[in-house]
């Protein structure tokens, strides 16, 4: 008996002709090689969706095109004196205090939420990073609703990019409560960060001093 193929061993004689395990199980190899890469497709897009793996990636893009700026030009997209992040559950002292006391003072401040004003139809991460970077300030309400939500954790994520980024104060914090640090999720290892490094607002429960309150978050503003 003579070999047909491969191609190199045509007309020899078999049992004077030796093959490697792959040339004698092609087929079969590179099943085995297609089945696998498709696996690893199938993990990494999985675990790309449970991490929000693409919001990351949008991220370090947005930074990265950051980096790219001249870090004296003038910000001429600013559209807003604050961006706004809070949780869905605080959004009463949001909405009626803090809008009241800031939008509603003179002359006024105009702040961007994302209830009222993300674009609707737009990716609700573009909407973020949006509106992250068209806003002079961003202030962050912490509480214990802060630290649940998956999306205050990535507008804290992004700010902390653009924070150290430009290396100056974008960020002010408000305590709505008590939060003990150690409490806070592992995945908010940014907040805690933060507020050891920078003096935060706490809401007084006292009346007598928010008006303190309010004239120091202006300064913090303006500031």
């Amino acid at each position: 008996y003579l070999c047909d193929s491969p191609s190199h061993v045509r007309g020899q004689r078999v049992q004077d002709t030796r093959l490697s395990l792959t040339e004698c199980h092609r087929v079969a190899v590179v099943s085995v090689v297609c089945c696998a890469l498709f696996l690893l497709l199938l993990l990494t897009g999985a675990l790309c969706h449970h991490f929000h793996g693409l919001w990351y990636m949008k991220m370090m893009w947005a930074w990265l095109q950051a980096k790219r700026k001249p870090l004296k030009a003038p910000r001429r997209d600013v559209c807003y004196d604050a961006f706004v992040s809070y949780s869905e559950q605080d959004s009463y002292w949001v909405e009626n205090l803090m809008v009241q006391e800031l939008e509603h003072f003179q002359p006024p401040f105009k702040l961007c939420l994302h209830k009222r004003d993300f674009i609707p139809g737009k990716w609700i991460i573009d909407n973020i990073i949006d509106s992250i970077e068209k806003s002079q300030k961003t202030i962050f309400v912490l509480s214990e609703n802060f630290v649940k939500s998956e999306w205050c954790k990535y507008e804290l994520d992004f700010s902390h990019f653009r924070l150290f980024d430009e290396n100056d104060d974008t960020a002010i914090l408000i305590l709505l409560e008590p939060i003990e640090k150690k409490a806070i999720p592992q995945r908010f290892c940014k907040l805690r960060k933060i507020m050891n490094t920078r003096t935060y607002l706490e809401w007084p429960a006292d009346e007598t001093q928010r008006e303190g309150f309010w004239l120091n978050l202006r300064a913090a503003i303006k500031s």
